[in-house]
């Protein structure tokens, strides 16, 4: 499965045709998954109009919590970030730590996320 980070639903939502493509061909061959992270981040949007667009969205795919694994992941992440420079926002660092936890590619439009450096990560 893939999790689709915010910045991917956000121009999914907003019609960006290359980013519609893409959804559409991995919702062909598999489910897709997002974050509790990712739905806060959508769902506080102050229009009633994109509230409605992220809710639907988010009622077709797996929502996946920040559990134990996914702290201990993005604890590990901020270790080695902060280590080496290449510190991310704290938001990025959660969603990162729950795809890491489930082993799952992250699909993202991020560029500062490519900077992590981990090949579970996939920016467009």
């Amino acid at each position: 499965m893939t999790f689709l980070d915010t910045s991917v639903i956000i121009d999914f939502l907003a019609g960006d045709q290359r980013i519609v493509a893409m959804v559409k061909e991995i919702l062909d061959k598999e489910d897709v998954k997002t974050t509790t992270i990712t739905e806060y981040e959508l769902l506080r949007h102050k229009t009633k109009i994109k509230k409605q667009a992220a809710e639907r969205f988010l009622s077709g795919v797996i929502v996946c919590s920040f559990d134990r694994e996914a702290a201990k992941k993005a604890a590990t992440l901020f270790e080695e970030l902060q280590n080496s420079g290449r510190m991310v926002n704290e938001n990025d660092l959660l969603i990162v730590g729950i795809a890491l936890a489930h082993d799952e590619v992250l699909l993202t439009r991020d560029q500062k996320l490519a900077r992590i450096g981990k090949d579970k990560i996939r920016t467009v």
